[in-house]
């Protein structure tokens, strides 16, 4: 919600200060592109493969809780408290063990991902770039997510958007 209304503020003040008339803006759709490329697709392939083998491993340790819960509930009754009590933290003990693999999973998947896709991203952004020059476009920004790649001469308004922001809340952070 901050972040759209940021964004619409900041281009508020872009638009005031360029014309509308003339100025030609376009979008790009970074999934799009990522998925149709040769290499978006090679990384693709590779997390769906890595993704696969790990969820093999998850699903293995799944069924090995799932069993020993099983076993645990039909011996119960007979059961000392002491036994109840050491195979409930055997449970516990080995549910949080998959947790904590589950999330180690999900974190290398998510850094694997940012680790392929990052150098083919930043190929396409010198590539956005290079054709919003060439097709003399004022502003180019992302579909999905309204980030800016490229703008035409644009003004550095920084210190306007923190000035405005610290007057609006009472706030004053001048350098001297």
């Amino acid at each position: 919600m901050f972040r759209t209304i940021l964004f619409t503020s900041v281009m508020t003040l872009v638009f005031a200060s360029k014309t509308l008339l003339g100025a030609s803006y376009a979008y790009v759709d970074l999934q799009v592109a990522l998925e149709s490329v040769e290499e978006g697709k090679n990384a693709r392939a590779k997390l769906e493969k890595e993704f696969k083998d790990k969820q093999k491993t998850l699903q293995s340790r799944e069924k090995g809780i799932k069993k020993l819960t099983a076993d645990y509930q039909k011996k119960q009754l007979i059961m000392s408290a002491e036994k109840r009590v050491q195979e409930e933290q055997k449970i516990q003990k080995k549910m949080m063990e998959y947790r904590e693999l589950m999330q180690n999973a999900q974190s290398q998947m998510q850094k694997e991902e940012v680790e392929l896709t990052k150098p083919i991203i930043d190929q396409m952004r010198l590539i956005v770039n290079d054709i919003a020059e060439k097709g003399k476009y004022d502003l180019v920004y992302e579909k999905n997510q309204s980030g800016i790649f490229y703008s035409k001469e644009a003004k550095d308004i920084t210190e306007a958007l923190i000035d405005k922001y610290n007057g609006s809340t009472g706030k004053r952070g001048k350098k001297k």
